[in-house]
């Protein structure tokens, strides 16, 4: 179907083109180029092309045809050329139905256009005769005139220049007539047209015309002025008074000078006026004065406007410092809504002045007046919050914080207390900067992403600032924590572990929240190659400085709890050591500073994993003492028998589970205290090696810490750590021990419990005082 579609269409071409009698190369070149699916041979298009050209010899092809087809071809031949001859002819017909109308249609217009035609050649003719008749004529008066062109052009130049003469002749006394009429503008015309004859010829012949005409004038130039200088004269007539003094030759620029000092000196009274009085009367007027003045000037002088903006500079300059000032206030800030009402106020003010006087560059000095008061406004905002926050935890860390140790839980107060600040002021910040979006003001508009920018990076540098600002306290606590300064005492290791607290609070809940709410209100900005506020990045430094704060807490505790155990260790004389009768006094004191360091803890962290206990602590603490009798009778043999043995022992002591001593800290109660008390402990054991023990020493060493065991076993996160590390305390010391016979069980347990009970009452007694 598709090809005989084609061959249909190429045989209408081929009819279009054989009846505008084309060339055969153009039908050849058609023929060759017409598309074929590849259904048609290459002989078959041959036998078109034959047959489709003039010069087409029908027996000659019918020889050819039959010499090199059989029958059965010959007669699909047959067929096919029928079929061709069929659709020829009614393609013929088809071409011819459907080109009728338009056949008929173009003979009709070439016939009305023959007819058309046909009198235009006559009615040209008559034309040109008509022209050329013209033409004679006037060449016959041209030369009818020739003669006498020349004396007439001279008479009418003697004519004008008599009438000029008569006028000049007549000047002053037509003068006189416009001054007493009034009518300076035609006296003006007059004189300025009489100019060029009276100065030719006025020191000559029109000597006197031309004294009175000036005396004439100099009365009218009087006139001008004092009606250009007059307020009660309308605009028109002050603007036609300076155009006329101005065709005589009057230094304008003067008048202008005058105009602009006096009215400018006014404006800038009534501008300082309105500054001072703060009344929206004062400034509706000095407006409604501004726009009234530069309105006249610029009809008085329309082509001073660069001398007008030029003294408007000064007035400009004035009224943009008056602006700063009602902005930014220096005692004291605007509210949000109060400095939002001053900006409409300043738009609605500079629209009106602008609108006279748009080259003067008031909405340039609007924008830099809003932009600065805004920036100063954010920054404001800021400065407070951050000054808010420094100054709790200045309150916190002052000497003043001693009287809080009388009220219950003093850290956690002063840490919720700081965490709202942050927080509630953070919230109520952005609230007070979004009331400029969305009041929509007019100068805001055009640098809002900038507006953005500026108070995401606000919460950029506030977070930023604290965070060194928490870096600053926590170096001057830990020089305090040493005990160097006496009057701040023990609250600054607790203050930085509540800093340590504060910094995971504010990367956890209080950078999300302010994220949260930024992106709600402040979409946008980012004008610079990064963002202005990365939460991420303040995230990571507040995560890193609560790693640091927290490390600096424990060492600092530590740090003292090893300098007491440290003392207790070096101070005594271990070889002349009297039998032990009672814990020493160091023991209470260490638990006391642990009992401290707890209360500290448990205001300002979380509790954190559960505690790992052994199964009864009454069974294992006697277990473990009898553990430890045990092992350090088997020390005492090991001693006897030598370093072998002892070689033998620490061997052994490879297999047991290790007790990791300086791990990654927790932020949570358990693992802080935990990490503290083992780094004591381990400083114990090493301080023990340091020293050679009697039996005595040796036995006090052993009370000592079997009285420690069960009050710091209720303290960490694994009690079998508190065991391991007194365990490994006793067996150094009996290692260093001359005679490392333990005290009887009986014994041990009765001091124990004696002391126990002894300090329970003690602290019955201290809170019922």
């Amino acid at each position: 179907m598709a090809e005989d579609l084609d061959e249909k269409a190429r045989r209408v071409r081929e009819l279009l083109s054989s009846f505008y009698k084309s060339d055969e190369s153009d039908s050849g070149d058609f023929d060759l180029d017409a598309p074929g699916d590849g259904g048609v041979s290459a002989r078959r298009r041959d036998t078109l092309l034959q047959i489709n050209t003039k010069g087409f010899e029908p027996e000659r092809y019918m020889a050819s045809l039959v010499r090199k087809t059989n029958l059965p071809t010959l007669l699909k031949k047959h067929v096919e050329v029928a079929a061709e001859i069929k659709n020829l002819d009614s393609d013929m017909q088809m071409l011819v139905y459907e080109n009728y109308n338009k056949f008929i249609s173009a003979t009709d217009t070439i016939k009305v256009m023959k007819d058309n035609v046909a009198g235009m050649e006559s009615n040209m003719q008559q034309l040109l005769e008509k022209v050329t008749a013209v033409r004679t004529k006037s060449d016959n008066i041209n030369a009818s005139l020739f003669e006498r062109r020349g004396r007439i052009e001279e008479l009418n130049g003697t004519r004008s220049l008599l009438r000029k003469v008569q006028f000049v002749f007549d000047l002053p006394k037509r003068l006189r007539k416009c001054l007493k009429e009034g009518d300076y503008a035609q006296a003006v015309k007059f004189y300025v047209g009489a100019s060029p004859v009276l100065e030719t010829y006025g020191s000559s012949s029109f000597r006197t015309c031309k004294q009175e005409s000036e005396e004439v004038i100099a009365t009218i130039s009087k006139r001008l002025q004092a009606k250009f200088l007059a307020d009660s004269e309308p605009l028109p007539g002050r603007a036609e008074a300076v155009a006329l003094l101005q065709q005589l030759k009057f230094p304008v620029d003067v008048l202008m000078d005058g105009f602009l000092t006096s009215n400018m000196k006014h404006l800038l009274e009534l501008q300082t006026l309105s500054h001072k009085s703060k009344s929206p009367d004062d400034a509706k007027k000095f407006i409604t004065e501004f726009t009234q003045t530069a309105t006249a000037f610029r009809s008085i002088f329309p082509t001073g406007e660069s001398r007008l903006n030029e003294a408007a500079k000064d007035l400009l300059d004035k009224y943009f410092a008056n602006v700063n000032v009602s902005l930014q206030p220096e005692a004291g800030s605007l509210s949000a809504a109060e400095l939002i009402s001053l900006l409409k106020s300043l738009s609605a003010d500079v629209a009106k002045m602008h609108e006279v006087m748009p080259e003067a560059g008031f909405i340039d000095g609007a924008i830099q007046a809003v932009e600065s008061a805004v920036k100063q406004h954010v920054n404001h905002k800021f400065k407070v919050l951050y000054a808010q926050v420094t100054g709790a935890l200045s309150d916190i860390h002052s000497p003043k914080q001693e009287q809080a140790k009388d009220q219950q839980k003093p850290l956690l107060l002063s840490l919720e207390n700081v965490q709202n600040l942050i927080v509630n002021g953070g919230l109520e910040v952005l609230k007070d900067l979004t009331q400029l979006l969305d009041d929509s003001v007019d100068f805001l508009v055009s640098w809002r992403d900038a507006y953005i920018d500026l108070v995401q990076g606000g919460f950029q540098e506030f977070f930023g600032s604290l965070v060194d600002h928490f870096i600053s306290l926590s170096l001057a606590s830990a020089t305090q924590g040493e005990g160097s300064d006496q009057r701040l005492g023990s609250p600054a290791p607790g203050f930085v572990l509540l800093l340590s607290r504060l910094s995971t609070f504010i990367e956890q809940e209080g950078v999300p929240r302010i994220t949260e709410a930024v992106g709600d209100s402040f979409i946008g900005g980012s004008l610079g190659d990064r963002p202005a506020f990365l939460p991420s990045e303040i995230c990571r430094a507040f995560r890193a400085a609560a790693e640091k704060f927290l490390r600096q807490f424990i060492d600092v505790r530590s740090r003292k709890l090893s300098i007491m155990i440290c003392k207790s260790i070096t101070t005594p004389n271990w070889l002349q050591y009297k039998e032990p009768r009672d814990v020493r006094m160091f023991a209470d004191l260490l638990l006391d500073e642990v009992k401290g360091m707890e209360g500290e803890v448990k205001q300002v962290l979380e509790p954190g994993k559960s505690h790992r206990r052994s199964d009864s602590a009454g069974s294992s603490s006697s277990t473990r003492s009898s553990n430890t009798t045990r092992g350090d009778s088997r020390s005492s043999r090991l001693n006897n028998r030598g370093k072998t043995h002892l070689l033998e022992r620490d061997v052994a002591k490879l297999f047991k589970q290790r007790v990791e001593i300086f791990t990654r800290p927790e932020l949570t109660q358990a693992s802080v205290i935990s990490m503290v008390v083992k780094i004591a402990l381990k400083s114990f054991q090493e301080y023990v090696r340091l020293e050679t023990f009697s039996r005595c020493g040796f036995q006090q060493i052993q009370l000592d810490t079997q009285y420690l065991r069960d009050p710091l076993r209720e303290v960490v996160d694994d009690d079998n750590v508190v065991d391991f590390l007194l365990d490994e305390v006793c067996a150094a010391a009996a290692e260093r021990c001359t005679d490392p016979t333990p005290l009887e069980q009986a014994v041990l347990d009765k001091i124990v419990h004696t002391k126990r009970e002894k300090r329970l009452d003690d602290e019955a007694t201290k809170v019922f005082i």
